[in-house]
């Protein structure tokens, strides 16, 4: 436990009285003025402090180190992410637990799918219908925070209808996620999970740690260029081919594409060129924002009309929910109709001459990085 506390606060006019008061207190035996905020003697007592967490890929690589070896590090932090985060996400303290173990398995089922070549191919092989489940178990639940989470964003945009409208939705998303957590808490507890981290780390661990076989393998540089250069040029000829005409698909899985490049440039940040890499990234950004905009529009809308069909078939959803809920897809549909027309400019941003030149330069990698 914390030693108590007892602060004293000024009272406008009252400066020297507060003085006085806090100079009494600091002269009884035994107290004596806090080094420290609570927050900080929280974390102290703990054994943690501020900013010795993060979700990003700031693992230790450099250009000239061995590609396995880049590679094994990379994913080895990206464990590190997904075990601390387990504890937060079985308490259920805050959603964002979840959101960061997943985005870490998104990367890594990336990495296993971008770098994976230089793994020897069984382990590739095997991890990546592992971490496969392991997202699919962990996607009902996000989905259902999302929702939860932007409800009453949703709400705000009634017209017709009134907040109240909805809340019979909002208590079907709660008793579903209540269920869908149960789930994915077995889940995260059971053998399978366990043998995932445990067997991924040793793995990974005799990569980074024991020397192969002595034969000529490339650097961390080279694969950054490879794999980087490649998923630069996939998104360009995707995003090139698509027209006013091309089909809803064609934009989500620009989309995958974008977030695998997205991922590429965050695992080998550390040797590019920071001021190329920040632009290059400004505007994937940008692009990423466009196309998730599109895509979260039309899957939201969909799930809209998936939820009506359930409430009704459960017999939880009043007419004026309903209603509500129609409306709600129809400003969807809106929001993806705007996100579509803004494509061409973002892309063209992204992937013309100036946003060309821009990845020359990333990929410009010293090999003494």
């Amino acid at each position: 436990e914390l030693p108590p506390r007892l602060a004293v606060a000024e009272v406008r006019g009252y400066p020297g009285q507060a003085r006085k008061a806090a100079a009494l207190l600091a002269s009884v035996p035994g107290v004596s003025h806090a080094s420290q905020s609570v927050f900080i003697a929280a974390l102290t007592a703990l054994g943690r402090h501020p900013a010795d967490y993060t979700s990003g890929v700031d693992a230790e690589i450099t250009a000239t180190m061995p590609a396995p070896v880049a590679v094994a590090r990379l994913l080895l932090r990206l464990l590190d992410t997904v075990e601390l985060n387990v504890d937060g996400v079985l308490r259920d303290i805050d959603t964002e637990f979840l959101h960061d173990l997943r985005v870490a398995v998104r990367r890594t089922r990336s990495a296993i799918k971008l770098l994976g070549a230089v793994l020897p191919a069984d382990l590739a092989e095997h991890f990546k219908v592992e971490f496969k489940w392991l997202g699919d178990v962990t996607t009902p639940v996000r989905d259902l925070d999302v929702h939860l989470l932007g409800f009453d964003a949703l709400t705000e945009q009634l017209v017709a209808a009134s907040p109240d409208d909805l809340e019979p939705l909002r208590a079907y998303l709660v008793r579903r996620r209540a269920r869908e957590f149960r789930r994915l808490a077995a889940a995260l507890r059971g053998p399978r999970f366990r043998a995932i981290t445990d067997d991924w780390r040793k793995a990974l661990l005799e990569i980074r740690d024991v020397d192969g076989p002595r034969r000529r393998r490339p650097t961390a540089a080279v694969l950054a260029r490879a794999a980087t250069g490649k998923a630069f040029r996939r998104v360009v000829a995707q995003g090139d081919a698509i027209t006013s005409d091309s089909p809803p698909e064609s934009l989500h899985d620009l989309r995958k594409r974008a977030k695998e490049l997205r991922y590429l440039l965050e695992f080998f940040a550390p040797l590019h060129d920071q001021v190329a890499y920040r632009k290059v990234l400004s505007d994937l950004k940008q692009l990423q924002d466009c196309l998730g905009e599109f895509q979260d529009s039309e899957v939201q809308r969909h799930e809209i009309h998936d939820l009506a069909d359930a409430m009704l078939a459960e017999r939880a959803a009043p007419a004026a929910t309903l209603l509500a809920m129609g409306e709600i897809a129809a400003q969807l549909a809106l929001s993806q109709a705007e996100a579509r027309a803004e494509f061409a400019a973002r892309f063209a941003r992204f992937a013309g001459p100036a946003g060309r030149e821009r990845v020359r330069v990333l990929l410009a990698i010293q090999p003494q990085g």
